[in-house]
């Protein structure tokens, strides 16, 4: 693996200056939306680019994102909004990705190397999100398990400048303190010691100074208020014992996400790779949304480039016959308000379903929210189609920005997957209309093979008035000006060898 990164960071200190180049058009493409955020990325592109590859001496990859995260943080304290970090990085990724195919051959090893590098980045900016659930799991574990004894316990986040309460557990359950906790909930301040203060003077009335041990990582604090007649007794080495046993426990629990999501990606790649028809193939991706992730049923929809419509491929769990759905894209609204981000292969969610999509298909399958994840090759730099996604007609919310994550990492293992069949697909798709017919198709291979018309009039036995007809027919299909435009299509649509 770490050839990989020593392959992706000379891959980037190759290419840094188209890099920088093309980032200041997708920076004025995105600028519509969060302009902090980024000019926040603005700042840590420029930074990376123009001096830590100047550098290039780090050997090892969390090295560098160390540094970059490190030189973020100094010179930017904005509180970020980790689902437009993960669809900012997402968008950076396809860039490069595209830098490397506008060169000539590259590998799929550059290709993965560059994925390499965005997945550690991607682990980086999820580990904050991991941390917060594992600080509410521990403020539990505190309160039930007695290991040391409790009057209260208290969950702070830092959040625009100043601490907030998340959450308030106390050993008394009485409806007086239940109606105080949720007075407490309300509260912040600038320092988490002011709060901690604020605290003991609503849950602890008349004592005098209550012992308050403090435990902090990444963006939250701990708070632990002992009780009275056992503060004396718990000795500074416990308490060190607790908060390393606190930390120690939040790393595992970050371990265990990443390995989490990882094994899905795993699983999902290599049944991928197992499929053997393009049927095997669409039905792998379809299915693989919901066997490995937190949804009860997927609709896969694709992209005709004949008709110009979304047409339906495979699905898990409709449970009706749903082979003839075609939709005009002028039928989806949703499409044209969330294209920047489709095209960018992030996840769009819709809390109301039948607000953007047919009311005809709604009504039918009894659509409540859906989630859409475009289906997008990186490498091509294309958009395929698109899986919605729901909870069998029930009402969910928004996924979290980890789970966004892995929806747009699904969406490109399947685009590519995809992409390797995709004329083939295409014309399977389009029944009874497929876009060459088999006599174009061997008129347009010979072409490839760079046979003049009259040469391939007497290989296929027709005239070469038939063979120019033919030729004619194949230009206004692919939508080409010429010959070889034709063949280049038809090549990289997988319409010929």
């Amino acid at each position: 693996m770490e050839e990989l990164f020593l392959n992706g960071m000379a891959l980037l200190t190759k290419y840094g200056g188209d890099i920088l180049t093309n980032w200041k058009r997708v920076k004025s493409e995105l600028s519509t939306q969060q302009d902090d955020l980024i000019s926040e990325f603005d700042g840590m592109m420029t930074y990376s680019f123009e001096e830590l590859l100047k550098k290039n001496d780090y050997e090892h990859i969390n090295q560098l994102i160390l540094a970059m995260l490190s030189q973020w943080r100094d010179q930017y304290s904005m509180d970020i909004d980790y689902s437009q970090v993960i669809y900012l990085l997402s968008a950076i990724e396809n860039m490069i990705h595209h830098i490397l195919e506008e060169q000539e051959n590259p590998s799929i090893i550059d290709h993965q190397s560059i994925q390499y590098i965005f997945n550690k980045l991607l682990d980086q900016v999820l580990i904050p999100l991991t941390t917060e659930t594992s600080g509410h799991k521990w403020l539990d574990t505190m309160i039930t398990s007695n290991i040391i004894p409790l009057h209260w316990a208290a969950l702070l986040r830092i959040d625009d400048f100043e601490y907030k309460l998340i959450e308030l557990r106390s050993v008394d359950s009485t409806k007086e303190t239940k109606s105080i906790i949720e007075i407490c909930m309300t509260m912040s301040a600038h320092t988490a010691e002011q709060l901690s203060l604020a605290l003991c003077r609503l849950m602890n009335p008349g004592e005098t100074q209550p012992r308050v041990i403090p435990i902090s990582f990444a963006k939250e604090t701990l708070l632990l208020c002992l009780k009275s007649t056992d503060a004396s007794s718990i000795s500074s080495q416990r308490i060190e014992l607790i908060s390393n046993m606190y930390k120690r426990q939040i790393k595992m629990n970050t371990l265990e996400s990443e390995n989490e999501w990882k094994d899905a990606a795993l699983l999902y790649t290599l049944r991928l790779l197992m499929a053997q028809t393009c049927s095997d193939t669409l039905k792998t991706v379809a299915d693989g949304f919901v066997d490995y992730l937190s949804y009860k049923r997927s609709a896969l929809f694709l992209y005709s480039p004949k008709v110009e419509s979304a047409i339906f491929a495979a699905h898990k769990n409709l449970g009706k016959d749903v082979q003839n759905i075609k939709v005009e894209f002028s039928e989806v609204a949703f499409l044209k308000k969330h294209l920047q981000k489709i095209l960018q292969s992030k996840p769009v969610y819709l809390e109301e379903a039948a607000e953007h999509i047919p009311r005809r298909l709604a009504d039918e399958y009894q659509l409540a929210s859906l989630v859409a994840v475009p289906i997008f090759t990186p490498r091509k730099g294309r958009l395929l189609g698109m899986v919605l996604l729901d909870q069998d007609g029930e009402w969910f919310e928004e996924p979290k920005p980890n789970q966004q994550a892995m929806l747009m990492k699904f969406g490109h293992y399947a685009g590519e997957a995809l992409y390797k069949q995709w004329g083939s697909i295409i014309q399977q798709l389009d029944v009874g209309s497929p876009l060459l017919t088999p006599r174009e198709k061997d008129v347009l291979k010979l072409m490839a093979q760079g046979e003049t018309i009259q040469c391939a009039a007497e290989h296929l036995h027709l005239s070469p008035y038939t063979v120019r007809d033919y030729v004619a027919a194949i230009i206004k299909k692919l939508k080409v000006k010429n010959r070889t435009e034709a063949v280049v299509k038809a090549i990289r649509m997988n319409l010929i060898e």
